[in-house]
This record gives C-alpha cells, structure tokens and sequence, in this order.
C-alpha cells in the first residue's frame, strides 16, 4: 500500500499498558486493509509486551514520559488521530481530557458493563459466579467505565471452564469485533443521545 493510499484514511492511535493482543489485531486488521484506518502509533505509560509487537509490525512506539497526562495531551494534539482507541491502557484519563476529546476516546473492557468495571473484570465475574459475561466497547467519559456503550458481546458460561478458559474466550470475543466497531465509527454515521448510541442517523 502506498503513503496516499495510507493518508486517505482515517487515523487512529492505540494506547496500551499490557500484552498487546487486542493492538496486534487492530495492526493487522489496518494493514491487510479490513481495517480502513491508518494506526498512526502505539502509545504506552510503561514498558510493556506490547511495544515488540508494534515494533515487529514497524509501527512507531511513543513511550509517555511523567506526568503521563500531560505528554498524552501532547502526543494526541501532534498526531490528530480521528479516533483514540484504548487497548489494555491501564490509567484513568482526567477529566478535561476526557471533556477535550469526547467522544473521539472509545475503550474495550471484558464485561457486560455496568457490571464488573475497574480492574480484573473477567476475575471479578468469575468468582461472582455469574453464568453469562462478556465484553463491551463504549465511549470513554469522566468515570471509570461509565461511558456510553457503543456494542456489547455476551458468552455464557460453561460449567467445566476455569478462569484461564474464560479469558481465552474473552479474548476471543474481543479480538473478532473490536476492529469491526471501529471500522464502523470510522465509517458509518451515528450520534450518541444521553446514553444511548445510535447509528444511521
């Protein structure tokens, strides 16, 4: 693909804290062009597995230095993505961030939101015991997991899976459709009133 090809798109950057799985996909996903979106960097607060995965895919890494925020707000306003996409990024955006960018900010969190927010989601149902979970891709607000769903998944829970096999499945869900709901942002008109995302209008 060549660099106009690539500057027609739309751009995103991909922040995470962790692993990477969930960026690698998006990475991919951009370059064999299922996904119509440039990723323009990865951008991490810390070292993390994430960075080798970029690397290997020859995609800039930006490493935030502290105060993270303050770099964060630096590094969105030189790149101008039209979306910001939050991948395993493990740090609450503040406030007049949030309010700066809504609703260009969406994340992905492995539950089916308002339940189990906050850290080690997918922990948190199993032990609860719940017999249906699953992930949720919402706009990101001034609250932790609070903002407006954009798409939800669920899974139901089999009896003989322990917690590794429920984040396998986890995983699985989230890799299938997070780069298809950001294609669709991307792609497809829609407009969020009070909680509620719509699309086609």
């Amino acid at each position: 693909m060549n660099n106009i090809e690539q500057s027609n798109k739309p751009s995103i950057v991909v922040l995470a804290s962790g692993n990477g799985s969930n960026f690698q996909v998006l990475a991919e996903k951009s370059l064999s062009g299922e996904l119509i979106a440039n990723v323009r960097a990865l951008i991490v607060d810390r070292a993390c597995g994430a960075i080798e995965r970029a690397k290997k895919l020859g995609i800039e890494v930006i490493i935030l230095s502290k105060p993270w925020y303050e770099d964060f707000e630096k590094v969105i306003n030189d790149l101008k993505p039209d979306l910001v996409v939050l991948a395993g990024f493990m740090r609450i955006i503040p406030e007049h961030i949030v309010a700066k960018y809504f609703p260009r900010i969406v994340n992905i969190h492995p539950s089916l939101l308002p339940a189990f927010p906050g850290k080690d989601a997918i922990k948190q149902a199993y032990d609860y015991g719940v017999k249906v979970t699953g992930i949720t891709i919402h706009f990101v607000d001034a609250g932790v997991d609070t903002g407006p769903i954009i798409f939800q998944k669920a899974i139901e829970i089999e009896e003989s899976w322990d917690l590794e096999t429920l984040e396998s499945k986890i995983h699985e869900l989230e890799h299938e459709n997070y780069w298809r709901v950001i294609n669709n942002l991307l792609q497809k008109p829609h407009k969020i009133e009070g909680r509620k995302v719509k699309w086609g209008v």
